[in-house]
């Protein structure tokens, strides 16, 4: 089996490990977490904090992925992903065997595709990415790095999302919208209209409320 380090010892990374543990590729040899009050997660030991990767990765551990979900804060992931990937640890695409994904859907390293998420033919999911429980990606989707699709997200056709943005709970986006980068739209929105980057949109219809700096 493969040998995989976790990054991220909090709540996302439980349904990560379930992912893992199901398709019998990885042995999991442990979960690295800056907090030092967390001794293991899922009988799964915290080794130590992010400083000890490139120790494991000298002693032979090929494989890493982050665990640590995106809330408003897309940087650390971003940072970790980076360092990971300068170490030279292979970044896996994990889907959950209960999930539905096109054999003509195009899915990046370190995304995750979590139970119940469908994504449809020719979408596009690009690196560093989550597409959570129940989340429906629609034909020809494209949605760039580093972006966080949260249950129950519903993407019509054509929609493209751009990198670092967080679709929250039960929203919807009608088919050919455009997201921009760094967006957050709230949970329940319905976006029938382009969003532009570096703003928070919510509501039915969804309305920018907030521009970022």
């Amino acid at each position: 089996m493969k040998r995989i380090v976790l990054i991220g010892g909090g709540g996302h990374s439980k349904v990560v490990m379930d992912i893992i543990k199901s398709s019998y590729e990885f042995e999991i040899v442990g979960i690295t977490d800056e907090n030092s009050q967390v001794k293991e997660v899922c009988n799964i030991p915290v080794l130590g904090d992010d400083s000890i990767l490139e120790e494991l990765f000298d002693k032979g551990v090929e494989y890493a992925f982050i665990c640590i979900g995106i809330s408003k804060n897309f940087d650390l992931r971003n940072k970790l992903y980076e360092k990971i990937k300068n170490i030279g640890f292979k970044i896996p695409t994990l889907i959950h065997r209960q999930a539905i994904v096109s054999p003509y859907a195009k899915i990046g390293q370190g995304t995750c595709v979590m139970a119940g998420a469908i994504i449809n033919s020719y979408a596009q999911i690009g690196e560093n990415s989550v597409i959570n429980t129940g989340a429906i990606i629609e034909h020809d989707c494209i949605i760039g790095d580093n972006t966080f699709i949260s249950p129950g997200a519903i993407l019509g056709g054509n929609v493209i999302i751009k990198k670092n943005s967080f679709i929250g709970m039960g929203s919807k986006i009608i088919e050919g919208k455009i997201i921009g980068n760094n967006v957050i739209v709230g949970a329940g929105a319905v976006v029938i209209d382009d969003i532009p980057a570096s703003c928070t949109a919510v509501g039915v219809p969804a309305k920018v409320i907030k521009k970022k700096e």
